[in-house]
């Protein structure tokens, strides 16, 4: 049985927890430790990161995967090749691949990266890189039968970031809700009641947050402005809709609105769709790929 040192944020609605769980679920032993929380516990990160080491030391894991671990110094990762394979998983824009980053992609064994467009900045600093489907989490984005449809179109998440300059626009000129600080459950209760979710790819090319996965994952119908490499797992018009501009937006709200048997029949569609990247698959590929 394989050891599995999950290095992650654990909190209720942060999607290491069912990542975590999907190695349990693939038949290994899998550890989690929560970077950010035993911060908390230390006077510093060299005294957090110190602790980790040992616990590596102790442990002697035979894969160490790193999800994102933003202030964690690249030594731990080197402590981790010592006694067993390493991962870095990353699903973030290209705006957070710092200089920090870019250290411990050096040094892990794979660089997994969660949007397409990030695995060439990767390639640069890691010949083993390679992109793997972001992951919903079954037990937090599921389809709620009979779920009274309260919205006829929502954007759930930022309008106001550097990464996604053209969403002010879109806010300007179409006529969707938009809320924010929206997690967990709760978003999925909302995706559940919504006819239209809307998302909007970074401006900067390199792929699509798993807001998509998570609507899908819950029946939802998707539409979203398209991103390089979106036809290697989904296909427009198939198990999701696209628009490329404000007028565009509002036609297809207006258009699905009105045919609500189209909508439910991309939905089902983008629902049998998505299983393939739910935890247990994610899980089973990055295993398979260390191998």
């Amino acid at each position: 049985m394989k050891k599995v040192l999950f290095v992650g944020v654990f909190h209720p609605n942060s999607t290491n927890v069912a990542q975590v769980r999907a190695f349990s679920n693939n038949g290994c032993q899998a550890y989690a430790y929560d970077y950010r929380a035993k911060l908390s516990k230390f006077n510093s990160i060299q005294e957090r990161d110190d602790n980790l080491k040992q616990i590596i030391q102790d442990l002697k894991p035979d894969i160490t995967l790193f999800s994102k671990c933003n202030a964690m110094h690249h030594s731990v990762v080197e402590e981790a090749n010592k006694t067993g394979k390493t991962a870095l998983w990353y699903m973030d824009a290209l705006n957070n691949f710092d200089a920090e980053l870019i250290e411990k992609v050096k040094e892990c064994s794979t660089f997994i990266c969660g949007l397409e467009g990030v695995a060439s900045e990767g390639l640069k600093y890691n010949s083993n890189t390679i992109f793997i489907d972001q992951c919903p989490d079954e037990q937090m984005n599921f389809y709620i039968p009979n779920c009274e449809k309260k919205y006829d179109s929502v954007f759930i998440g930022n309008i106001n970031s550097s990464v996604h300059s053209d969403r002010v626009t879109y806010k300007q000129l179409c006529n969707f809700t938009h809320l924010s600080g929206v997690y967990g459950l709760e978003h999925n209760q909302v995706v559940n009641e919504t006819k239209i979710n809307l998302g909007f790819a970074p401006t900067d090319g390199c792929g699509t947050s798993v807001r998509a996965h998570k609507i899908l994952a819950a029946k939802g119908f998707y539409m979203s402005t398209p991103w390089p490499g979106m036809e290697q797992t989904f296909t427009p018009g198939v198990h999701l809709e696209t628009f490329t501009s404000p007028d565009e937006l509002n036609e297809k709200i207006e258009y699905y609105l009105a045919h609500p048997e189209e909508r439910q029949k991309i939905s089902e569609q983008g629902n049998a769709e998505v299983q393939q990247y739910m935890p247990l698959n994610w899980a089973k590929r990055i295993l398979e790929h260390l191998e």
